[in-house]
């Protein structure tokens, strides 16, 4: 499940905003009024639909965040409120950080209850130019709010809930498949979804998107595909990123086309796992290849197996295989009577 409906997303703006300047160099936060109305509201409403995919976090008994968003949902002082959690968050992450806007932006939804934004947006040098005179003119910009995603250092979209708690989609620049301490102490939240089990309802959406699609794949996927799958995500290191996900999609499938249909069944089948916005590590030890596996010829002979158990297959030199059981014991030597004419 998304964090917006797709109904919340259309109806996306800005009610109210605010933003201090916090950072390293700066022995407190520089606490600023409000900015009333909202200024830019295009602008920064397009920020926060670039920053829509993340990880899912719910608030723990006690945060400071819920309280203080609380407070303000509720009638509260909005700028003295937020200057409270800029203080905190500058305490927090003063050391080796770079100097920054902390923004909290209210925003409508079209919902009763109000969804709120806390970006931490880094300064960037910018170079702004003006034509017109004699030659051009430069002039050199440090406080500057720029478009590329980089420069939302971090973003948390919090959805109160009703008497308490709430949850929050945290993105995090400096760690991409979970949070960096400093933010989830600010936060005091805890992650929804544990890494181990993303990793095993991954490995059900990559199943079942392949058991869908297989025969559109190319030959060697098709034959062998479901061994392929397990090996690349039994392998240290896999990470699935919604921004990027098409290296791990062809280290899975192969090379895809732009619209292969498997892209599509992949999303829903993400999506229907409330998958399709999170970031995570894969952890090998929960994709756990199954013991069993099928050998079956062109002349559909069908050989049931587990690893420790394999056919010997030698090439002959006509250029087909002679496959060989060593065994203990036939058990059973008989007409075969279900139905298997599905698997092929």
């Amino acid at each position: 499940m998304s964090f917006l409906t797709d109904a919340e997303k259309d109806a996306l703006s800005i009610r109210r905003m605010i933003f201090h300047v916090v950072g390293k160099d700066l022995e407190e936060p520089t606490l600023l009024p409000e900015i009333a109305p909202p200024q830019e509201p295009a602008f920064f409403v397009g920020r926060v639909r670039s920053a829509l995919s993340g990880n899912l976090f719910a608030f723990r008994e006690g945060s400071a965040v819920e309280a203080a968003l609380r407070g303000i949902a509720g009638g509260g002082d909005f700028t003295a409120g937020t200057q409270a959690l800029a203080r905190d968050f500058h305490t927090r992450h003063r050391t080796g950080t770079s100097n920054g806007a902390f923004l909290v932006l209210e925003l409508d939804v079209g919902a009763d209850v109000p969804i709120y934004a806390l970006v931490k947006y880094d300064h960037d040098e910018v170079i702004r130019y003006f034509l017109g005179a004699a030659q051009p003119q430069l002039e050199r910009l440090q406080e500057a709010f720029v478009k590329k995603p980089e420069a939302m250092q971090k973003i948390a979209l919090v959805r109160l809930a009703p008497g308490g708690g709430g949850h929050v989609m945290v993105r995090d620049r400096s760690k991409r498949t979970h949070i960096s301490e400093y933010f989830e102490g600010f936060l005091n939240a805890r992650r929804v979804n544990q890494p181990g089990d993303l990793s095993g309802k991954f490995v059900e959406a990559v199943k079942a998107a392949y058991k869908k699609h297989k025969d559109e794949l190319s030959a060697d996927m098709q034959a062998g595909g479901v061994n392929r799958l397990y090996d690349v995500l039994r392998q240290g290191g896999q990470q699935y990123d919604p921004e990027d996900r098409e290296p791990l999609l062809a280290a899975l499938f192969g090379a895809l086309p732009e619209n292969a249909p498997i892209r599509g069944t992949m999303e829903r089948e993400l999506r229907d796992r409330g998958l399709a916005e999170e970031s995570f590590e894969i952890d090998p030890e929960r994709v756990q290849k199954p013991r069993k596996r099928v050998l079956e010829t062109q002349e559909g002979v069908m050989v049931l197996f587990d690893e420790a158990h394999r056919p010997t297959e030698t090439d002959m030199p006509d250029g087909r295989k002679r496959i060989e059981i060593l065994t203990a014991g036939i058990l059973r030597d008989d007409v075969d009577t279900e139905d298997r004419s599905r698997r092929r």
